[in-house]
Formats: structure tokens, sequence, C-alpha cells
């Protein structure tokens, strides 16, 4: 199980000043030339996340609210706010900016969300030659909802997951930072989670 320790922002994140994780586990394919990496930082407000990829076939035909953002270029973050939950946050995100945002436990009936329901939920898109990337604004606010006890703090430790897949790219690829271990592609598994210390 791996570790991030993410740094706490003061003001707006200074990107140059978070610890990138790769996003290295290529798991059901091997697909060379798609190079994605993950970065949080957080402040009591909000968790503040930039994923971005090297990618040269980028494929991204989505726009809308909870569309399949998966089957195109696609990078993701899900975490557990408890570290014992079972329940978790996807935010999946295509080249466009199309979320696909949901709640719940694995396996079950979860709760889809969209961006324009909740203040401060922002995802900003971003190109760059050779590749392309999003930045998150999750607020605290949002979590609150369904965890009423929520709160971000320095120590406190989230279980989550970093995600690069791309199931009708030219390349279909499936890529983690923590690596999941089971024998055809799913990401909705918290039992492969890592940890995020939040520092």
């Amino acid at each position: 199980m791996r570790n991030y320790e993410a740094p706490k922002a003061k003001g707006k994140p200074d990107w140059s000043q978070v610890p990138v994780a790769p996003i290295d586990n290529r798991l059901w394919s091997n697909v060379d030339g798609i190079t994605p990496t993950a970065q949080l930082c957080w402040d009591e407000k909000a968790l503040h996340v930039r994923l971005q990829t090297l990618e040269e076939h980028i494929l991204c035909r989505f726009t809308g609210p909870l569309a399949d953002v998966y089957k195109d270029s696609c990078l993701e973050f899900f975490f557990c706010p408890k570290p014992e939950g079972e329940r978790y946050f996807n935010f999946e995100c295509n080249p466009n900016g199309a979320m696909y945002i949901g709640y719940g436990r694995p396996g079950t009936l979860r709760c889809r969300l969209t961006m324009d329901e909740f203040e401060g939920l922002a995802a900003e898109p971003f190109r760059f030659p050779g590749g392309w990337g999003i930045e998150l604004t999750i607020p605290a606010s949002l979590i609150e909802i369904f965890v009423p006890d929520f709160k971000l703090y320095e120590g406190q430790v989230l279980r989550g997951n970093f995600f690069k897949c791309g199931d009708e790219t030219v390349q279909p690829h499936y890529m983690a930072w923590s690596k999941v271990d089971v024998p055809a592609p799913q990401f909705h598994l918290p039992e492969f989670f890592g940890n995020i210390v939040l520092k």
C-alpha cells in the first residue's frame, strides 16, 4: 500500500511545491507513451487535486454531466473520507472537463452528483504539449453533506487512489497510483486504496 503526504496550501496552490505521485501501476494492459501523475494539497475549506498526463492520442467526446468519461481519455481521483469506512467519492474527468461524480459503497446503487449542485466544487481542464490535465477543488462542505462530522486537519489520513484510463481510446489502458490486484479492470475497490496523509 502506498502513502502520499499532502502539504497544506496557503492561498492558491503552488503546484511546484506539492509532491508528485506517479500513476505508474499499469493494469490489465501494457501501454507505453502514457505517463500520468497526481498532486494533492489541502486547506481547511477544500482538497485541491491536480492530475495530468502525457498522452499522444487524446480522446474527448463527452461534454455533459454524468457521462461515461472513462471511455474517453480519463483521469480519476477516488477517496474515502473516513479511513475505516467503505463509502467513497469518485471524481472522473475527461479533457473537456466533463465529470462523473459518485458517492457510496462499491457494488451498490451509488449517489450521483453534478458539478452545479455544490458551491465551490470546480474542475479546470488544461492542455500542454503532448498531454492534458485537470485541477479539481473539492470543498469540505460537499463532503460534510454525506459525512456530517468531516473536517480537514493536519494529521488526518484519507484512503484514496489516483487513476488513468481510456476504455475506447486508440490504446485502451488502465493505470493506478496504488496497485489494484484483481484479474479484470475494476477501480471501485477501496481495499486497494493507499493512504493520503494531510501534513
